[in-house]
C-alpha cells in the first residue's frame, strides 16, 4: 500500500463527485509530466489525500489500479482556467469527506523540519508544484492526526481513524497483538524439530481490512514460528545478543520480515516466507523499525548474505542497495 497526494483545485468538486481523478498524460505541449506520470503509479488500495485550494479536503481509496481514460464530460465542460488534451489517466476512487478541511499552510512549519525527500512538500513546507505526489508515511500520520482532531462527525472521524490505521499498520509491517499471541502459543507448543525452509514460491495471500474493507497482505503466524524454530530461537544477527529464556527454556526471540512486507507488491511471490522472516533479540528487532540507518546497516548487511541465496530460491530477488532502501 502506497499513499498519495493530489493537488485537485479548481476541478476537485467534478472529480469528487464523479468517485475519480484524472490527468491528462501530456502537457498542451506534449511534454511528459512529473505528476501526470505519477498517476500511474497507483494501485487497488492505494490512499489519496486530496488538496483544494490549500486544504485536505478529503481521503480516498483507489477502487482500481490506474487506467487510461479519456478526460471526463464534466472538466472538459467545467468553467476553469485549465486547458487539458482528452488523452489521459483515470484512477477510480472512493472519496471519504472531511467535515472540516485540514488548512495545510497551518502545519507548514512541521513539514519543513520534517522534509523528505521525494514527497509532496518542499524543503521549505510549502506544497510542490506537481498534481500528484506521492507522500512520505510519516507525513501523511502526521496530516491525518491533525485532520481527525477537527473532524465532529463520529462517521467521519471512525473512517479517518481506520485509513490512519492501516497506514501506520502497512508502515511498521510488524505483527498485531492476536498475531503475536499466536506466534507465542505455537512456539509454547512446538515439538522442539526445526523445520527446514519450504522453497516454494508462493502467491502472496491476501486478507481483508476490517477497518476500511481494503485487501492488504496477509501474515501467517504458524510462517512466523517455523520461522523462529528454523533459527533455534537464537538472534540471526548475534546469537549471543539479549536472548533471555522463556517459561519452556526456549529463547526468546521474534519474527522480522526482512523484506518488509508492506513491499509486496514489488515481488512477483509472497514476502510471507521462513526464508524471508528471521529471528532477532527485541534489541536488533526495535533497532531495525526504530534504529539511525547507519546502525541498521551492518544488520541488514549480515543477514543479507546469509538470506539472499534462500531468498531467490522462492522467487526475491533485489540488491543490498534496494533491501537498505526499505529502511530509510
Amino acid at each position: 500500500m502506497s499513499v498519495y497526494y493530489v493537488y485537485q483545485g479548481e476541478t476537485y468538486d467534478e472529480e469528487r463527485s464523479g468517485g475519480y481523478v484524472w490527468s491528462p498524460k501530456l502537457t498542451k505541449n506534449g511534454k511528459k509530466n512529473a505528476g501526470y506520470t505519477m498517476m500511474t503509479n497507483v494501485k487497488m488500495g492505494d490512499f489519496i489525500l486530496h488538496n483544494s485550494n490549500g486544504k485536505i479536503m478529503a481521503v480516498s481509496i483507489a477502487k482500481a489500479d490506474c487506467k487510461d481514460g479519456k478526460q471526463p464530460k464534466e472538466l472538459a465542460d467545467a468553467n476553469t482556467t485549465i486547458s487539458w488534451d482528452n488523452d489521459g489517466y483515470r484512477i477510480d476512487t472512493e472519496y471519504y469527506d472531511m467535515d472540516v478541511p485540514l488548512q495545510v499552510t497551518n502545519h507548514k512549519q512541521w513539514l519543513a523540519d520534517h522534509y523528505k525527500e521525494g514527497s509532496a512538500f518542499t524543503v521549505k513546507g510549502t506544497g510542490k508544484q506537481q498534481y500528484m505526489c506521492s507522500i512520505d508515511d510519516e507525513q501523511a500520520v502526521y496530516l491525518l492526526e491533525n485532520a481527525i482532531k477537527l473532524q465532529l462527525d463520529e462517521n467521519t472521524i471512525k473512517m479517518l481513524k481506520a485509513a490512519l490505521s492501516d497506514i501506520v499498520d502497512e508502515k511498521e509491517s510488524e505483527y498485531d497483538q492476536l498475531e503475536k499471541d499466536e506466534i507465542d502459543s505455537l512456539v509454547d507448543s512446538s515439538s522442539g524439530d526445526k523445520p527446514e525452509w519450504p522453497g516454494k514460491k508462493e502467491k502472496q495471500a491476501m486478507t481483508t481490512s476490517q477497518s476500511t474493507g481494503r485487501e492488504k497482505p496477509k501474515r501467517d503466524p504458524k510462517v512466523a514460528a517455523d520461522a523462529l524454530a528454523h533459527a533455534e530461537y537464537k538472534c540471526e544477527f548475534d546469537e549471543n545478543d539479549r536472548v533471555f529464556l522463556r517459561k519452556n527454556g526456549k529463547g526468546y526471540t521474534e519474527p522480522h520480515h526482512l523484506i518488509p512486507i508492506s513491499k509486496y507488491r514489488d515481488f512477483k511471490y509472497s514476502v510471507d516466507v521462513m526464508e524471508n522472516i528471521v529471528s532477532l533479540c527485541s534489541h536488533c528487532h526495535n533497532l531495525l523499525h526504530y534504529g539511525r540507518l547507519e546502525d541498521k546497516k551492518p544488520v541488514l548487511q549480515k543477514l543479507y548474505n546469509e538470506r539472499i541465496a534462500a531468498l531467490r530460491n522462492v522467487g526475491l530477488d533485489l540488491t543490498f542497495e534496494q533491501l537498505l532502501n526499505y529502511y530509510k
